[in-house]
């Protein structure tokens, strides 16, 4: 059996119009190419669906019961391209984005208020993770992009700048370097300090030691967690650094903020999805936004 959608338009408009003159000009054919997609039709099926007077057509017995199937078949199919268009447009669907713990908290939460504004049908799954965590999850794709510090892109990934953000130091909001105009590395480190993992705090040595080979972290306490370090800071128990998103969260903590120099370090934020390996629209959608968003908030 060769049932076409034309012949099933043709059959469901003839009975909507109640004339094959109506239902011709509804859909733009001839008359005659009309009867034909008719014929075709009840040729298939092996019955008659029509009953043809020259006053008026009405349904046959067969074809009372075959109309709410083919209506039916043409709803979904219309449905089914409707939902596909949506997709296309990105419209709808879901995206799952890997983030690390800090922006996770700091970023995220703005960004996806915003992104379902515009994007009301698009369901978004934010995993926060520790940094090393992130790439794994894109890697074995059970999250679509992921948003971490820039670093040499793993095999397999894609990586895509994102934004810059500042390290700072971070000390109690009484501590006497917060009266200070200017604050050096050389002058933070001669307080005790709190150090975060090894990635991090592997990359901050690295750019401390390019400036001068006399600025060395020597950790008083080493912390997996940043909400662990900020504890231990509002505690007295040393300094620590993070990039400048951290901000808000330092006021629950009564902790500052400071603008530390020689050297001024920065942190490349990147976005990251796997190499060869198509988004969804939605997923697209998503990637559009952060670009926007940060380019907006730069």
């Amino acid at each position: 059996m060769n049932l076409t959608i034309k012949q099933l338009r043709a059959f469901v408009n003839v009975v909507n119009a109640g004339s094959f003159t109506e239902a011709a000009k509804r859909l733009y054919v001839t008359q005659s190419a009309l009867s034909l997609l008719l014929r075709e039709l009840e040729s298939e099926l092996g019955v008659r669906l029509l009953d043809r007077t020259s006053r008026r057509t009405e349904l046959s017995t067969a074809g009372a019961e075959f109309y709410p199937l083919a209506v039916k078949v043409l709803e979904d199919l219309d449905h089914a391209v409707h939902s596909t268009l949506q997709l296309h447009e990105r419209l709808r669907g879901s995206v799952r984005v890997a983030c690390t713990l800090l922006y996770g908290q700091a970023l995220m939460p703005k960004i996806l208020a915003r992104f379902g504004e515009r994007f009301p049908g698009i369901a978004v799954r934010m995993l926060d993770l520790p940094n090393e965590q992130v790439l794994a999850r894109v890697a074995a794709g059970e999250a679509d992009l992921g948003v971490a510090p820039q670093r040499a892109t793993p095999a397999g990934l894609a990586q895509e700048r994102l934004f810059q953000d500042r390290i700072q130091l971070i000390c109690p909001q009484d501590h006497p370097l917060v009266r200070r105009k200017k604050v050096t590395w050389a002058e933070a480190l001669e307080y005790p300090f709190i150090t975060l993992p090894l990635d991090f705090t592997a990359r901050l040595q690295a750019d401390l030691t390019a400036w001068s080979e006399a600025l060395k972290l020597e950790p008083a306490h080493s912390v997996a967690y940043l909400t662990t370090a900020l504890g231990m800071v509002q505690w007295g128990h040393g300094l620590t650094a993070l990039p400048a998103y951290s901000t808000p969260l330092l006021r629950s903590f009564g902790l500052a903020g400071i603008a530390v120099r020689d050297p001024v370090i920065y942190r490349q934020v990147s976005v990251f999805t796997r190499r060869g390996s198509s988004l969804s629209p939605a997923a697209i959608s998503f990637l559009e936004f952060l670009h926007e968003f940060m380019a907006d908030q730069a």
